[in-house]
């Protein structure tokens, strides 16, 4: 199976995003990956959120960057999806990256610069990541070119990708200016040619986010590198079911 298969903030289909349960079950569903998000608090400690604000996973207001971690950490941010799940906190990055040390997992950490400004986040996070000798499982990705740049200044091992609802155009001459080794484009304005030129040149594509069964063959069929979705268990299971029609029909081709 070449395409891997990413969990979109975890298997958040079925789990509250961003949480140790979202993550644990997409671990359990077979994913290749785990895609997730990282903001920085007032005392700039990376933790797990995709919102910069703490409103729509927590019954309190307010920005990430206006609370210390001590402040966070101890909200519970999985009762908005299911009271079930009212036992989940926020996790750090080092959180996260302590879980996934000892599990055969690729993981896309979104750094959350394309609204507002982290001063130094991108050499924090870093730092963790060299803690936790993750730097060959890591993918780090952003909307904000800026970002990747910065990534690749302070480790050209960093596997980088740039976030984009559009193709950005002079395509290779736009990821060679931000130093990005991929690009991890919105499912709507993917296309065979952007696959094709992307592949030639060297650049790895990913997609996202899918959820449907015929857009997950789409993507089979394109040749997409990487597919991040909130349902890892049906991506795994429409991948196998392409593989298995693609070997039938060169069967019946012999």
């Amino acid at each position: 199976m070449s395409t891997k298969i990413l969990a979109h903030r975890g298997a958040s289909f079925y789990a509250p995003e961003n949480t140790l349960a979202a993550f644990q079950l997409a671990y359990q569903q077979g994913a290749h990956g785990i895609e997730t998000d990282v903001h920085l608090t007032k005392d700039d400690i990376p933790v797990m959120i995709h919102d910069d604000v703490i409103d729509r996973v927590t019954v309190y207001k307010g920005p990430v960057r206006s609370y210390t971690y001590a402040e966070l950490k101890h909200l519970d941010i999985g009762s908005w999806y299911h009271p079930r799940y009212h036992q989940e906190r926020l996790l750090t990055l080092a959180d996260f990256l302590e879980w996934a040390s000892d599990k055969h997992l690729i993981l896309n950490i979104e750094l959350k610069t394309n609204k507002g400004h982290y001063d130094g986040i991108e050499t924090i996070v870093c730092q963790h990541i060299n803690r936790f000798n993750m730097v060959n499982r890591v993918v780090l990705s952003s909307f904000n070119a800026q970002s990747i740049a910065k990534i690749k200044e302070i480790n050209q091992q960093l596997l980088t990708a740039w976030l984009r609802s559009t193709i950005p155009y002079p395509l290779e001459k736009k990821l060679t200016q931000v130093n990005a080794d991929g690009l991890h484009l919105k499912y709507k304005a993917l296309n065979n040619n952007v696959v094709k030129k992307l592949h030639e040149k060297g650049f790895y594509i990913g997609s996202y986010t899918v959820n449907r069964a015929d857009h997950l063959r789409r993507c089979f069929k394109l040749g997409c590198d990487m597919i991040i979705t909130d349902r890892p268990d049906l991506a795994i299971q429409k991948c196998w079911t392409y593989k298995e029609a693609i070997m039938e029909d060169d069967s019946n081709d012999c």
